[in-house]
Formats: C-alpha cells, structure tokens, sequence
C-alpha cells in the first residue's frame, strides 16, 4: 500500500510540476487494464496487461495483474502462469505466493496451495490471511488438525478486529450473522509492483471441477481510480463455464453475493446436463447457513 501511495504522489506531483507546459500525458497499458478491471471490463483489461507484458517483460505488476484478470475470466492455468513469470522475477515476494496459492485452490491443486501459503509464510510469518488460507487449504486434503491450527494461528495474528470476527467466523467458530452485508469485490489489480497487501477475509470455495466449500481469506481492494473512458465496442459475453470459475474466484475473494450471481447466471446458460448439477450443487452449498 505504501509503493501504492507514493507511486501516486510521484505521478500528482509530477503533473503539477509540468501543468504550465500543458500536463498531457497518455494512460499506460498497466493503467489502462487497472481501470478496465475495476469497470468490470475483464476482456479489455487483458488485452490491456497483454500490451503491458509485451511492453516490458520484465514488469511483475503487469503478470500479476494478468493473473489477477485471468482468474476472473476462468483462466485458471493461463493466471498460474502469470503468477509463475511474476515469482521468477520477485521471488521474494510473499504476496505473490498468497496469489499463487489462491488460484491453485481454485483449480482444485491443493497441495501445491499449500505450499505457496507456506513460502508466503516463511517471507512473511505475520500474514494471517497466508496462515488462514493454508488452514483452507489442508482442510480440502482432510488434515483437519493442522488446518484448526492454521487458522487459529490466523486469528491470533490478525490485528484488525473486523477481520478477526470474520476468520472466526469462516472458521465455524463464531455464529454467522443473520444477515450478511455484501461485500465489495476484491482482489484487484494494483500499479505497485504485487498484489496490494492487507485482506479482508471472505468465506470461500475451491473452483472447476467443484469441490466442496472452504473458508479463504480474501485479497484486498486497490485504491479507487478513474473510470475508464467509454468504449464504442462491447467485450465478448463470459460463457457459463467462465462465470462459474468467476463465481468461485468471487467467493475466495469474501464477494459471496456476487458469487450467487454468477452461478444462478451460469445456470442458466450451460447446457451441459452434468455441469448443470455441479452449478446446483455448488449453489445449494453457498446458500446453506454457515
């Protein structure tokens, strides 16, 4: 968050400084895709972090924004690959791990989840959404013990009572609330060299092929930006296998209502007998009382 900041103020001050020349300045594919994502343009945004990743291969930001967009569109080995390109140039960078290791659960890998929340933790031993989400994913692989530990080291080490609660909660240790509000969508792209730090949990699931439900500690919001400028052509319709993976990426990242959307949309559109059934399956799961 703070490369995030003074990123920006390097940028506002730069702009003040050639205002009496005429501050004109041309938005960057890495911008351009941050803003498409956050309108919800997923499409647009990869072409966008396509053009940035060919622009400057050796940008981590652009990966990993690739990555983030990728899971969102339901393109879970291509966002992996993202993720790879990114730990090869910031191997040192937990958060990327963290990413990693989400988009691993999504795809239904989770030993190799584990382990990138375990490196995340190594690299950052006070990251309770790392210690949380590597409880999430041992309990997927039916190691219970040590998943309760997780998650209980998790909640020790978290900070933020807010967040405290909801692990708690996730965790099944603390009653659900009667009515939850929605949540905002998360995970998004960010123009500091990683994914931006600090979550606020949100229950989970793994991903196509559906799994059952997990509890998963979310990624954080970016800081707000400018609507991108509006666009004469529209972006191609997500199909329903693409919204179902959307729905599970929407769920790990705490945006439950949106993830309900998905799935019902999904419904609707697959035609496929036995995805039909995985689809209501996973929705009878994310409607029950947690």
């Amino acid at each position: 968050m703070t490369i995030m900041r003074n990123t920006l103020t390097m940028l506002v001050a730069g702009c003040v400084v050639a205002a009496a020349a005429g501050c004109a300045t041309t938005p960057s594919a890495l911008d351009r895709g941050i803003a498409h994502f956050r309108a919800g343009q997923y499409f647009f945004a990869a072409d966008d972090f396509n053009d940035a990743v060919r622009q400057n291969p050796s940008s981590v930001a652009a990966y990993v924004n690739r990555g983030i967009t990728r899971v969102r569109l339901g393109e879970l080995n291509a966002a992996i690959e993202d993720y790879n390109r990114a730990i090869q140039l910031a191997p040192g960078d937990p958060d990327i791990y963290f990413a990693r290791g989400n988009a691993l659960v999504s795809a239904g890998q989770y030993l190799p989840a584990i382990d990138d929340f375990t490196r995340a933790i190594e690299l950052s031993p006070q990251s309770a959404k790392a210690w949380f989400n590597r409880g999430t994913a041992r309990s997927l692989v039916g190691q219970s013990d040590t998943a309760m530990k997780d998650w209980l080291h998790a909640i020790d080490v978290e900070t933020d009572p807010w967040a405290k609660s909801a692990m708690r909660r996730s965790a099944g240790l603390e009653a659900q609330p009667a009515v939850a509000a929605a949540t905002p969508v998360v995970g998004q792209p960010t123009t500091a060299g990683t994914v931006a730090p600090a979550p606020k949990p949100g229950m989970g699931t793994a991903a196509v092929p559906l799994p059952p439900p997990a509890t998963l500690a979310a990624t954080p919001p970016a800081s707000p930006a400018a609507s991108p400028p509006p666009s004469s052509v529209s972006a191609p319709a997500i199909d329903a296998r693409a919204l179902a993976t959307r729905a599970i990426s929407r769920e790990l990242d705490g945006d439950h209502d949106g993830a309900l959307a998905d799935l019902r949309t999904a419904l609707t559109m697959e035609p496929d007998p036995a995805r039909r059934e995985h689809i209501q399956g996973l929705l009878r799961l994310l409607e029950s009382p947690r």
